[in-house]
């Protein structure tokens, strides 16, 4: 009886065997070219595809280039037609496979992107390697040129690029959140806008160790095109408005006749409400923000202990929020006639009926009228200690 059992156990086993998949797909990272980030580019009305490939045998730990002096990346670029022709030209050229799910970064130019980019989301949703995650940023030059840029801190460029993201010194878009973005009504995409800087404020950054890479300020877009930019002090209107400022510094001039000078504080959090309303057929909307914020600097002769200056700081703060969101309100409006920051999302929510019956068809022309009231509130909730 028993030797029957242990007879049944054995088969039972050996058949399993027949049933293990293995790894029969398994990729050896010494068939495959792993890219870092991809960059897009128009060019004689083709599309250039800029792919930055890491050499495993090159990565350090954190340097760019090895004691040799050899790159960790190389770029390798070509065109076509569409994103898929140009991505199998690039493969004709490479002895290993090109493989995308490392890509962190997804860089595109300023002609490309005027031209339209739904092409480009329909490739990344539809190609199952590339990562929908992965930071989708513009840049008013070409693409291949951020894309063979060296590191100067991380292994490779694409690293940096990340992590510069990720610090919340700017936008930050993934290309899921800009695909949302576009397909959400009453709400149009913003992203980063990306570039090469010099590394000393004033330099010329010759040399391409003279250069650091640096988000300074916003893509904008009407459906799936580029229409213009915002600069760095719009961009963090724009953070505001939608309600993701996490890291800033503020600073307010002191009058002359409080001694002049200046105060900068850190913004600690914030939150920002949009409410709609909808009288006599017409649309308003009132911006409600509220940020607690602590003292940073005191360049000034203003005597902090005191809590009608304390009173004073926070209404100048207030005034100065105040200014940065209606300077980017203004552009967006007056210059771009784009609705970046979701007020007709904010209708749409709490007027379905009407925003699909009187309001959606319409929305970018209506948004341009649009009737905005800004109230900011500011704490200021610790001055900060002298030594």
């Amino acid at each position: 009886m028993v030797q029957m059992k242990t007879t049944r156990i054995l088969v039972i086993l050996a058949m399993s065997v027949f049933l293990l998949s293995g790894c029969w797909n398994r990729i050896e990272i010494n068939d495959i070219a792993i890219v870092t980030a991809v960059g897009l580019d128009l060019e004689d009305d083709k599309i250039r595809l800029s792919l930055q490939v890491a050499v495993p045998s090159k990565l350090g730990p954190t340097s760019g280039t090895t004691g040799s002096g050899e790159n960790s990346t190389f770029m390798i670029s070509d065109t076509g037609d569409t994103l898929s022709e140009a991505y199998r030209h690039l493969q004709g050229k490479l002895s290993r496979r090109i493989f995308f799910s490392h890509s962190r970064v997804l860089i595109i130019g300023e002609e490309l992107a005027k031209k339209g980019v739904s092409h480009i989301l329909d490739f990344y949703s539809r190609f199952h390697e590339p990562r929908m995650n992965s930071y989708i940023m513009f840049t008013k030059g070409k693409a291949f040129e951020i894309i063979k840029n060296r590191p100067t801190l991380e292994s490779v460029t694409a690293e940096e690029t990340r992590e510069l993201t990720k610090l919340s010194v700017g936008l930050s878009v993934n290309i899921k959140e800009f695909l949302d973005m576009l397909l959400t009504e009453g709400l149009e995409p913003v992203a980063p806008q990306f570039a090469s800087e010099p590394m000393e404020k004033g330099g010329s950054g010759s040399a391409e160790t003279d250069k650091t890479q640096a988000i300074i300020g916003a893509a904008v877009f009407k459906d799936d095109k580029l229409v213009g930019w915002m600069n760095d002090s719009q961009t963090r209107g724009i953070l505001w408005l939608r309600d993701e400022m996490e890291l800033g510094v503020i600073t307010v001039k002191v009058p002359e006749e409080k001694g002049g000078g200046h105060i900068s504080t850190n913004i600690i959090r914030t939150e920002t409400k949009i409410v709609p309303k909808i009288k006599n057929g017409e649309i308003k909307i009132a911006v409600k923000t509220t940020s607690e914020m602590n003292v940073m600097e005191n360049a000034s002769e203003l005597n902090l202990d005191d809590s009608k200056n304390i009173d004073k700081l926070q209404i100048e703060i207030e005034k100065e929020v105040k200014d940065r969101i209606q300077s980017v309100l203004d552009k967006s409006k007056d210059d771009l006639g784009t609705d970046i920051f979701g007020f007709g999302e904010a209708v749409y929510k709490k007027y379905p009926k009407q925003w699909n019956e009187k309001y959606k068809k319409d929305w970018n022309e209506r948004f341009t009228e649009l009737e905005v009231s800004i109230h900011p509130t500011v704490y200021v909730r610790r001055i900060g200690l002298t030594k």
